[in-house]
C-alpha cells in the first residue's frame, strides 16, 4: 500500500443555498461543478505526492521559506489593456488597478519626498515634486508664508514648474537655513535646498539676472510677478488691485493690465506695470506715491478745482485721451448719480468683507514688498458737498500703505467741455478765484449791486416756503437782455467767481433740438447744478424763451419742457437774450429779477478798454490816456474789443515789442468800417 499523503488537495461546496434568485443559483451552482471537477483533476494528478496547500492568491513566502527558497515562491502577474486601445499593453502584479495606486501611495507615504517625472521628446523631465516631511512643511510654511494667492494645505505641498513661489522665494529659504539653529528645522531646510537645487537651478540663475540687468523676455515675466501663470501664453494678464473711491467710501478695485508677447529682452521699466523694486530710488518714488495719495485722501468727496494735462473721457464707448484746461468738479458720487450707474463694489480696506461687497473679488495683497497696514477704523461723516446735495461719506482716514496703492486717476466733471472724465490727480491745482472780475464789471452801479444783492440774499436763506406745493419755485432767475458783447455773460462769471461757487454755462446748442434730448441734458444740468449749489447759465436761450404759436408744435414742446423743469429747479438760474420782445408770457412771470443792457456809452467802453489792457499787461502796450479816449470812441461792444486786443498782441510777437496805439487804432477802426457794410 502506497504511503497516505500528508495533505491533499481538500475539495469544499461553496454553493450558496440562500439565494432567492433562481437563475443566480443555477449559475452558481454550474461554475461550483467546474471548480469542483478542476479540483478532482488536481487531486487525481497529484495522487501519492506529497504537497502544501496554497491559496492560489498567496504569495507562497513562508512555505518557499521552508523548502530553502530566499523569496516568494509565486509572483502572480496581470495582463492590462487600456481601454482606448491606444497605449501599450502592461503587466501589473495587480488584478485591479486601484489596488496597484493604493499600494504605490502607500509605500510613497513613507518617503520625506515624492519627485515625478514624465517622459518628454525622448527625455525624463520633472512633473511635480510634492513635500510630504513634516518638518520640511514647517520650513515651507515659514518661508512661503503671505505669498499671493497660496495656500500651501489646498495644494498639498505641490510645486510644478517652473516652481515660481520657490524661485521668488529662494533667498529667503537659503537665509533660513543659514541662521536657524541646529535641529530638525535646519535638517530640513538644509534637505530641502540640497534637492532642490539641481531642479530649479536654471530658473533661480535666470530670475537673478532679470533683478541684475533689469531686462526680461516674454517668457519669464513671472520671474517680476508673483503667481502668475505656470505655463507661457500668447499675452501675460496682470491682475492689479489700487485703492478707490467711489462717491460713498474707499476701498480696493481691481483691473488688469494685458502684455502681448514680444520678441526679445526688454527693460523691465519698459513694461506697462513692474514692481517697484525695479526703481532704481525706491524709497523716493515710494515718497512721491504716498504724498499722490494723500493728495488723492484731500479730494474725495466735492471739490472744485483747475485742471491742466489729460483727461480721459468716459462716456465714449471706447476711452480717448484729451487734452484740458480750465474748471473741473472733482465728484464720483454725481458722476454715478447723474449718468444712472451703479456705483462700483469695493473690497473693504480692513479686509473684513460688508454685503456691500459681496460681489467684490477678493484677491490677497500680501506679497507685497511691504507689510500692509489696514488698521484705520472708518469714521462715517454726513456732508453737504458745498450745496443741498447730502450724502453720507465714509472719509476715514487712509495709512501709508494704502496712499501708496491709491489711484492717480479721480472722476470729475469738465466745465467746459461739459463731460466726464477721468483726472490725473497730479494735474489738479486748488481753485483761484477772481476777485476782481464783479469789480471790473461795466454795468450801471445800481443795477450791479442790485444783481448782487438778488444772489446774496438767495444763497443765505434758509426759508422751505415759496409755494403750496413742495419744492416748487424756490429758485431764482434772472433774465439778462440786450445787444450782444455787452457783458451779460460776464455778470454771470462775476457773480459766480464772488460767490465761490461754479457755474454751469450751457448754451441752446448744448442742449440739442429734439425733445427728449434737450430734457434728458437740462435734468443733467439742473441736477448737477442742484449737487453742487452751482450757478446755472443758459446763453442765448431764445429758442426756450420765444412765444408759443399754433405754427410750430416742435418748439412749443421745447419751451414747455423748459417751463416745467425751471418750476421745480431751486438755484440760481441766469438766462440771456437778445430778443426781450419774443417772450413767452408764462416764462416772463417766472423771471425774479430783469436786467436790461445797453449799447456801451464812450465811458463804458473806455473802461472796457482799460480791462482787457491791464489783463493782458499794460506794459505790453504803448499807450496812454489820450490813445484810450480816442479808442472809447469807436463804436465797437466788450466782445470786439477782446478780440482786437488778442489780435494786435498776435501781430507784435514776430517784433516782440510793444503793440503801438497807431496799430491798435487802425485794427479798432477797420472793424467799425467793415461792421458798417454789413
Amino acid at each position: 500500500m502506497p504511503r497516505e499523503p500528508r495533505r491533499k488537495y481538500e475539495f469544499e461546496d461553496t454553493s450558496s443555498s440562500d439565494s432567492d434568485n433562481s437563475a443566480s443559483e443555477s449559475e452558481s451552482d454550474s461554475e461550483e461543478m467546474k471548480t469542483q471537477k478542476t479540483r478532482k483533476d488536481h487531486a487525481q494528478v497529484l495522487e501519492g505526492v506529497e504537497v502544501m496547500a496554497l491559496d492560489k492568491n498567496s504569495s507562497g513566502a513562508s512555505e518557499a521559506s521552508k523548502l530553502g527558497y530566499s523569496s516568494k515562491l509565486i509572483s502572480n502577474w496581470y495582463h492590462h489593456r487600456c481601454l482606448q486601445q491606444s497605449c501599450q499593453v502592461r503587466w501589473s502584479e495587480f488584478a485591479v488597478v486601484d489596488d496597484e495606486e493604493a499600494d504605490l501611495q502607500k509605500r510613497a507615504s513613507q518617503v520625506p519626498i515624492i519627485h515625478r517625472h514624465e517622459y518628454k521628446n525622448k527625455h525624463w523631465i520633472t512633473s511635480d515634486i510634492t513635500v510630504q516631511d513634516a518638518s520640511m512643511r514647517k520650513v515651507l510654511d515659514k518661508v512661503l508664508h503671505k505669498y499671493q494667492d497660496l495656500d500651501l494645505e489646498v495644494i498639498n505641498y505641490t510645486f510644478e514648474p517652473p516652481f515660481m513661489s520657490l524661485v521668488h522665494r529662494w533667498d529667503d529659504l537659503k537665509k533660513y537655513q543659514a541662521t536657524t539653529e541646529a535641529g530638525k528645522l535646519k535638517n530640513a531646510a538644509t534637505a530641502l535646498l540640497a534637492f532642490l537645487t539641481p531642479v530649479i537651478a536654471s530658473s533661480v540663475l535666470s530670475h537673478a539676472l532679470t533683478k541684475k540687468t533689469g531686462k526680461v523676455n516674454f517668457s519669464n515675466i513671472w520671474q517680476i510677478f508673483p503667481q502668475t501663470s505656470s505655463t507661457c501664453p500668447a499675452a501675460w494678464v496682470i491682475d492689479i488691485e489700487y485703492v478707490d473711491w467711489n462717491g460713498e467710501g474707499s476701498g480696493f478695485a481691481t483691473t488688469s493690465v494685458t502684455m502681448q508677447e514680444f520678441d526679445g529682452n526688454r527693460r523691465v521699466q519698459a513694461l506697462p506695470v513692474y514692481p517697484i523694486s525695479f526703481i532704481a530710488d525706491v524709497e523716493k518714488t515710494k515718497s512721491a506715491f504716498i504724498e499722490r495719495g494723500r493728495k488723492f485722501e484731500s479730494l474725495r468727496g466735492y471739490k472744485y478745482m483747475l485742471c491742466n494735462g489729460t483727461k480721459i473721457l468716459l462716456e465714449t464707448e471706447k476711452p480717448e485721451q484729451r487734452p484740458v484746461a480750465g474748471k473741473v468738479c472733482v465728484d464720483a458720487y454725481a458722476y454715478y448719480r447723474s449718468c444712472n450707474i451703479v456705483k462700483p463694489k469695493l473690497r473693504s480696506l480692513s479686509g473684513e468683507e460688508t454685503s456691500d461687497e459681496a460681489e467684490a473679488p477678493d484677491p490677497d495683497l500680501s506679497d507685497t514688498p511691504y507689510e500692509m497696514d489696514f488698521s484705520a477704523a472708518p469714521v462715517e461723516v454726513s456732508t453737504v458737498a458745498k450745496g443741498p446735495a447730502e450724502r453720507i461719506e465714509n472719509l476715514q482716514t487712509l495709512t501709508d500703505e494704502q496712499c501708496l496703492l491709491s489711484t492717480p486717476w479721480m472722476k470729475g466733471f469738465d466745465m467746459k467741455a461739459k463731460e466726464w472724465c477721468e483726472l490725473q490727480v497730479s494735474e489738479l491745482q486748488d481753485m483761484t478765484w477772481n476777485d476782481e472780475a464783479f469789480e471790473k464789471l461795466v454795468l450801471p452801479e445800481g443795477e450791479k449791486d442790485l444783481a448782487w444783492a438778488f444772489v446774496e440774499n438767495k444763497s443765505l436763506s434758509k426759508t422751505d416756503f415759496d409755494d403750496f406745493i413742495p419744492d416748487k419755485g424756490r429758485g431764482l432767475i434772472i433774465l439778462m437782455f440786450g445787444p450782444p458783447g455787452v457783458g451779460k455773460t460776464f455778470t454771470a462769471e462775476a457773480v459766480a467767481e464772488r460767490s465761490r461757487v461754479p457755474l454751469y454755462l450751457m448754451s441752446a446748442g448744448d442742449l440739442g433740438t429734439k425733445p427728449s434730448d434737450v430734457e434728458k441734458s437740462l435734468e443733467r444740468a439742473l441736477e448737477l447744478c442742484r449737487m453742487w449749489n452751482a450757478m446755472l447759465l443758459l446763453d442765448e436761450a431764445d429758442v426756450f424763451l420765444g412765444t408759443r404759436t399754433n405754427e410750430s408744435l416742435a418748439r412749443n414742446e421745447l419751451v414747455s419742457i423748459f417751463l416745467t423743469k425751471l418750476e421745480y429747479y431751486q438755484g440760481i438760474l441766469f438766462l440771456t437774450t437778445n430778443r426781450i420782445s419774443s417772450i413767452d408770457h408764462a416764462f416772463q412771470s417766472r423771471v425774479d429779477l430783469f436786467l436790461p443792457y445797453h449799447d456801451l456809452t464812450n465811458a463804458a467802453r473806455r473802461q472796457v478798454w482799460e480791462n482787457f489792457i491791464d489783463r493782458a499787461g499794460r506794459d505790453k502796450f504803448d499807450i496812454n490816456d489820450e490813445s484810450l479816449e480816442k479808442l472809447s470812441q469807436l463804436n465797437l461792444n466788450g466782445r470786439e474789443i477782446k478780440n482786437l486786443i488778442k489780435s494786435a498782441q498776435l501781430l507784435s510777437l514776430k517784433t516782440g515789442g510793444k503793440v503801438p496805439m497807431d496799430r491798435l487804432y487802425m485794427l479798432a477802426d477797420k472793424r467799425v468800417q467793415a461792421l458798417s457794410l454789413l
